[in-house]
């Protein structure tokens, strides 16, 4: 008996690549370099073969982006956005211009960063190896070319926090960033980049699409906390991969909340005997949100460790969908995973989904995982309340405190300010 194929539908209603995609590609390459040219060229060989997402695979199962209109959406490969990098140590605050940066070490945007350094982003772009095989990650590597780039030379350690504020306007259509951070080995730096768009437009299809690449050497060491604040109506779809080599330590911090529709993708590749990394991060949907994050921490060599904490709530109508996976490949033995994700829900309508999971190909491991999904603990609640404080207040203070562990280890007082207050205002509208 003939079983008559199963098609599947598209996640983003298009089973083809618009034409505008690779004029996009040809017109954002004019005026680079040819060793440029030649280190994005496999990216984009590798967006335009790949198949379109379909609601078949599992981690493209939750969301449906086919109301963006890509098909017919206009590409910005370089929107308008502009960047302030501030210097702080012991709380004074000084502006680029007034700090003088060690030699070599490069904080700018991705745009600059191709006029003025083509040779080393090229080199870099080049050391990245094979692009990725997902189609969108892929593209947005192909045809990101504004976005920030920061690069740390061999043994150079920048004592002082840098902020890096990016700021721009998301247009209608498909909006592309890149951000690229580069330690060389024995080289550290603490960042905080802040990135904030506005919109004169108020249509569904605003696309931001993102791609930033954290690459730490052999000993180097990395604080890096990644706040993005975008309107409601933007679209947001992100990856964000990390490579760790040797000795090599990263701690991380990650914003999630985003907007109306958003997918955040988080991998961390320790690659390099004792490599460690700290994830942490935070989501808040409320009304008419929805929230995926994808999570993947792999081990790929021994004595390696990984610990991950993702904290989420949801309000209103919010619906967010956390998927974790520790792998652990055969060679990295002794290597210690954990992931946690705790999540309240603060609406009769909201939901969250926890998926986590472990993939150990190794015998002599450590790896394991927790995951909890539950409303405001009622003897808190009740606590609060017996001390005079009224439910919304007592309900606001523990939103506050569930949240409070990840946002207080940001170093930048102006940035956790910024991401408390946003996520309480949350809670506040609904």
């Amino acid at each position: 008996m003939h079983n008559p194929q199963v098609t599947y539908r598209s996640v983003f209603g298009i089973e083809q690549n618009p034409p505008q995609w690779k004029a996009a590609f040809e017109r954002a390459n004019v005026g680079l370099q040819n060793e440029l040219v030649e280190a994005l060229e496999p990216a984009w060989q590798k967006a335009s073969e790949l198949p379109m997402p379909h609601v078949k695979l599992e981690k493209w199962r939750w969301l449906d982006f086919s109301e963006i209109g890509l098909a017919d959406a206009q590409v910005w490969t370089e929107p308008e956005f502009k960047l302030e990098v501030d210097f702080i140590s012991n709380g004074k605050e000084e502006g680029e211009q007034e700090f003088l940066l060690p030699q070599g070490l490069v904080i700018t945007t991705f745009r600059e960063a191709l006029q003025r350094y083509p040779e080393l982003v090229a080199r870099l772009l080049q050391r990245l190896n094979q692009p990725s095989t997902d189609k969108f990650q892929a593209l947005a590597e192909a045809l990101a070319r504004e976005g920030l780039f920061v690069f740390v030379p061999r043994g150079v350690k920048l004592e002082k926090l840098a902020v890096a504020n990016l700021q721009g306007e998301i247009k209608p259509g498909m909006n592309v960033l890149r951000s690229l951070i580069w330690l060389e080995p024995g080289a550290e730096l603490k960042l905080v980049l802040n990135v904030q768009s506005k919109s004169k437009s108020m249509t569904m299809n605003l696309f931001h699409l993102a791609k930033t690449d954290l690459v730490l050497e052999e000993d180097a060491l990395l604080h890096f906390t990644d706040i993005s604040i975008f309107e409601q109506e933007v679209t947001n779809l992100c990856y964000n991969q990390a490579r760790l080599g040797r000795g090599a330590k990263l701690d991380w911090i990650y914003d999630a909340c985003a907007t109306a529709k958003v997918k955040q993708s988080l991998e961390v590749n320790l690659e390099g005997e004792g490599a460690e990394a700290e994830v942490k991060g935070v989501y808040f949907p409320a009304d008419g949100q929805k929230v995926n994050v994808d999570t993947v921490q792999n081990h790929l060599a021994p004595h390696t460790k990984s610990n991950l904490l993702f904290r989420g709530a949801a309000i209103g109508d919010g619906q967010a969908i956390w998927r974790g996976m520790i792998y652990v490949d055969p060679a990295a033995q002794k290597s210690d995973g954990y992931q946690s994700n705790q999540n309240l829900l603060l609406g009769e309508q909201s939901e969250i989904k926890s998926i986590p999971g472990l993939e150990i190909c190794a015998d002599d491991v450590s790896c394991s995982h927790g995951a909890t999904v539950g409303s405001i603990d009622a003897t808190e609640l009740f606590y609060l309340q017996t001390r005079g404080i009224p439910i919304a207040e007592a309900e606001r203070l523990i939103v506050e405190g569930f949240f409070a562990e990840i946002i207080e280890q940001i170093p930048d007082q102006k940035t956790k300010n910024k991401l408390g207050e946003r996520l309480i205002k949350k809670f506040e509208a609904s």
